[in-house]
């Protein structure tokens, strides 16, 4: 009896304990991007459209970016956590021509001179202030947003051309929910206006009566 309810003990914290790190890794990405947009000055949600692009996955019922994804020689890896890609990362480095790790999926093969070490490369601050600063710097050479976002991720016509729709695609998309959001927050606060001004109303009125 004592075995079966240690062994229940261990499975149900075990449970609790990847929920719990499910919660935390589930919003790193946005929760960056939407940092260094500001930082760099990029427009609204674009930084965050392109991490969608580059390492977005279903996670519950929302599709949002990864931190733990990894793009070898063409191929998408999601992992589970740090430490999981941070060891697959080590021991395939050297033998793949090019992986493309994180957030903004950096290229190692162009980039990783700008990063301390792998792990710095991986870590989805550092990773998405790099993407931001990059992106910036794709902009300022090229003067249109549209050719920074569709040379981010390169420079074959046909291909950052596709990489553009992508892009536009999820950019539209998180800018009308903000605009929906934005108009519901107007409304709960004319509501609790009114709401407001009409309990005044009332008290004045039951006051007058008196």
């Amino acid at each position: 009896m004592f075995s079966m309810r240690l062994i229940i003990g261990i499975i149900f914290l075990l449970l609790i304990n990847v929920k719990y790190s499910f919660a935390n890794h589930k919003f790193t990405c946005n929760h960056f991007t939407e940092k260094y947009e500001k930082k760099f000055s990029l427009p609204n949600k674009l930084l965050t459209s392109i991490s969608l692009v580059e390492s977005g996955k279903k996670v519950g019922d929302k599709f949002t970016s990864w931190p733990w994804t990894l793009n070898v020689e063409g191929k998408s890896k999601f992992f589970e956590s740090k430490d999981q890609t941070l060891s697959f990362l080590k021991l395939n480095y050297k033998k793949k021509k090019n992986i493309d790790v994180g957030c903004m999926q950096i290229s190692l093969k162009y980039h990783v001179k700008n990063f301390k070490n792998l792990e710095h490369a991986l870590d989805p601050e550092s990773n998405v202030r790099y993407g931001a600063k990059f992106l910036k710097s794709l902009y300022k050479r090229h003067r249109t947003w549209n050719e920074a976002i569709s040379r981010y991720h390169s420079s074959n016509i046909p291909k950052k051309n596709k990489y553009l729709e992508k892009v536009k695609h999820y950019w539209s998309e998180l800018r009308q929910k903000k605009k929906y959001i934005e108009i519901g927050n107007l409304r709960k606060k004319r509501d609790e206006k009114i709401e407001y001004y009409r309990e005044i109303l009332s008290k004045n009125k039951y006051s007058n009566k008196i």
